[in-house]
């Protein structure tokens, strides 16, 4: 009996080792190139944590074994380091501008009994913060007069005067939805990366001069996933008792998922080459919709450093809506430039955390 437990034990183990290098092939192969093992770098932790498990179990009871999940997670140790950070901080710069990321979810436009004390909340924690250039991501607006004032209340609180708006979206009374990004400094230069496979979803790119230098500051948001109501029950504590519809939410989840990282991946390619074609030295700020163990994220790395891994620290996780919690917003840069604390800003008022960076200039 004990042999056949350690014989299952042993297929489990392997299962799990071959699960954890599925991952590792998720961030080199598009999800358009080979099918579904973008789905083993989404749950790049939970099978980390497996393998870790295998390996503390192995040390009590055939230490050779061990070998099998610890050799596993050696082979893909960069993707590990690109999960967790354990910085001091960065550099102290001389020269730097200040960066915020937000995907601020239409400031909560939906919920009418909270959304203006939500909103004001949210105004002064971005004032407080002290950031030289802002970039939002689901960002609101309305033209015409109304009840739900945002830009203009945002403008005055920050001082600021510079702002570059792009939207997908324009609803009754000259409703906006889109990107938006609102600097201390000139912007001298402006334009946008349309995607072909989702008008939901783009990046506008702003040329801002910061004393003598000019940066080229991208602020993207690439495919969502857009689960319905329905969706999110899956991941909530009630579930619905019939089996078969249990069956077929998921499936539904698996099917919006597999459409998602298969546009995220021609997306970043597209905003990946755009941005090495870039004449001025790069900040992108964007919600990736993705996690460092992914497709979408190394075609950004390639040329760019992430500031999270360099002045960050922990798992720095962004995302705090129903699904279960990932790294997923991002600030990048130039080679020649440098990071100094990143930080996930510990605030609720959206179903993101904003990230915060100071940006040393050359």
């Amino acid at each position: 009996m004990k042999k056949i437990l350690l014989g299952l034990l042993l297929f489990i183990n392997i299962c799990a080792a071959g699960f954890l290098i599925g991952a590792y092939l998720a961030t080199h192969f598009s999800p358009n190139s080979l099918p579904y093992v973008y789905f083993l770098g989404l749950a790049y932790p939970y099978i980390l944590y497996a393998n870790l498990i295998f390996v503390v179990i192995w040390l009590f009871l055939k230490r050779k074994y061990a070998l099998i999940s610890g050799l596993t997670i050696l082979i893909g140790f960069n993707h590990l380091l690109n999960f967790y950070a354990f910085t001091s901080g960065g550099n102290d710069l001389e020269k730097s501008v200040k960066f915020c990321s937000y995907n601020v979810k239409i400031f909560n436009l939906y919920d009418t009994e909270n959304r203006i004390k939500t909103r004001d909340e949210c105004f002064s924690f971005l004032e407080e913060i002290g950031a030289d250039v802002y970039c939002f991501q689901e960002f609101y607006n309305q033209e015409q007069p109304s009840d739900f004032e945002t830009k203009s209340i945002l403008l005055e609180k920050l001082g600021f005067d510079n702002v570059h708006e792009g939207y997908t979206h324009k609803l009754r009374g000259d409703r906006y939805f889109g990107l938006a990004t609102i600097s201390k400094y000139p912007i001298v230069d402006k334009g946008e990366i349309f995607f072909d496979n989702d008008a939901n979803n783009f990046c506008i790119y702003s040329d801002i001069l910061v004393e003598a230098e000019t940066l080229r500051v991208y602020n993207a948001h690439l495919g969502s996933i857009r689960f319905q109501n329905d969706d999110y029950q899956v991941f909530g504590d009630e579930l619905h008792e019939n089996a078969y519809i249990k069956k077929e939410a998921g499936q539904q989840i698996l099917s919006r998922l597999k459409q998602a990282f298969e546009k995220r991946a021609v997306q970043a390619e597209e905003v990946a080459t755009h941005i090495a074609e870039s004449p001025h030295s790069v900040v992108l700020c964007m919600d990736l919709n993705d996690t460092p163990i992914s497709y979408a994220y190394q075609q950004f790395t390639a040329e760019l450093n992430d500031a999270f891994l360099n002045s960050g620290w922990g798992t720095g996780k962004t995302y705090i809506g129903k699904m279960p919690s990932n790294r997923i917003d991002y600030i990048f840069y130039s080679d020649d430039l440098e990071s100094n604390n990143f930080t996930t800003e510990q605030v609720e008022f959206s179903d993101h955390k904003p990230i915060t960076c100071e940006i040393g200039l050359p």
